[in-house]
């Protein structure tokens, strides 16, 4: 019986099959090429090393990344020469350490291992100069800076006349957006559809806290709500969990009535702990001319 065109062996099923490969083949040339470029780049000077006569060549040899990181020097010019071997995160670290990568680098490294990139160092969660004057450039919107625990960190005037000025004037630990919803009388009243946004709320904390399990705030943060809130205690034991969707909200302003809008978040690259929330009216609509009348004459 005559083969159909891909059926035999080493035709189709290989084609397919390198295909596959192609991605890691390519990601192990490009990890080499890297590691080899960084290797060449390090200065001796800084990894401890006796400090001999003139290199004849720049950077550090295999031989001393070998030693300082802990690996065989086989196993280190494996990986050079673009070899399909295991590599941990631990090794991954090592060498970071040897080669003297920064941040970008060392992440550049583990995604090119086919690896998630390690987390950050700690880092302050002072928002950016740059970031508060782009707060400012968004008014008539109302925008605002969080955290991965939802603590307000900033915000701009707009912000603040949807609020009001009273209900942002509190201690640092209850200036955030999840306690503030579960737990002011005065936001409820803001909401006339609190519990879909109590719930939804819930949910981001439920998802959330699967990456903050050993951040003490994001733990003091649901220990405050589960006790004071029972509304949040209910939802809680669901374990519903959702993750952040651009949508629509609504508030019912005592000074100008009803408005309606939209919501965005927008990842801050050069301070991936925060995010910033912003909020717009459709343009022409009833609510955009109520918003900026309200944030004309104040909240």
């Amino acid at each position: 019986m005559a083969a159909t065109p891909g059926s035999e062996p080493g035709t189709g099923d290989h084609h397919r099959k390198a295909l596959a490969a192609a991605p890691h083949d390519h990601g192990r040339k490009a990890l080499a090429a890297f590691l080899r470029s960084r290797r060449e780049r390090a200065d001796p000077a800084g990894t401890g090393l006796p400090q001999g006569g003139r290199r004849r060549t720049p950077g550090l040899r295999r031989e001393e990344v070998s030693l300082l990181s802990g690996v065989s020097l086989t196993w280190y010019t494996w990986l050079e020469q673009g070899r399909d071997i295991n590599v941990s995160p631990q090794i991954l670290l090592a060498l970071a350490r040897v080669l003297q990568l920064d941040e970008v680098e060392r992440s550049h490294l583990f995604r090119l291992a086919g690896l998630p990139a390690p987390e950050p160092a700690e880092r302050s969660l002072e928002v950016p100069d740059a970031v508060r004057t782009f707060l400012a450039k968004l008014m008539p919107n109302p925008a605002f800076v969080i955290d991965r625990c939802f603590d307000i960190l900033a915000w701009n005037p707009a912000q603040e006349s949807i609020l009001g000025p009273t209900l942002l004037d509190r201690p640092r630990r209850e200036l955030n957006s999840a306690w503030m919803l579960f737990r002011v009388p005065e936001i409820r009243a803001l909401m006339p559809e609190w519990e879909r946004e109590a719930r939804w709320m819930a949910g981001l904390l439920r998802q959330q806290a699967a990456y903050e399990l050993d951040n003490p705030r994001f733990s003091e943060l649901v220990a405050d709500l589960l006790e004071t809130s029972p509304f949040f205690a209910e939802v809680w034991e669901t374990h519903d969990v959702v993750e952040f969707r651009s949508s629509v909200r609504r508030y019912r302003h005592p000074k100008v009535g009803d408005l309606e809008v939209s919501y965005v978040r927008l990842a801050l690259e050069e301070a991936p702990r925060l995010s910033l929330i912003c909020h717009f009216a459709e343009p022409g609509s009833e609510s955009e001319e109520r918003l900026r009348e309200l944030v004309t004459h104040g909240g």
